[in-house]
């Protein structure tokens, strides 16, 4: 389904935007805490489920 496709990326732009987010936040703070660590963890984890569902869920047209 076409759907799974804009879902997946959907998810790979929010984790990607999270992961940006972190690394601009530890950037400025000169240190990365635990809501930076969990934030980071966070993104990577929704990146990958959407890239997984993206890829195994859409059917090529």
């Amino acid at each position: 389904m076409k759907y799974f496709f804009y879902i997946g990326t959907g998810m790979q732009l929010c984790g990607l935007a999270s992961v940006g987010l972190c690394f601009i936040t530890g950037m400025q703070l000169g240190d990365y805490g635990k809501a930076e660590l969990a934030q980071f963890i966070f993104g990577m984890f929704i990146f990958y489920v959407g890239n997984y569902v993206k890829g195994k869920y859409s059917t090529p047209s």
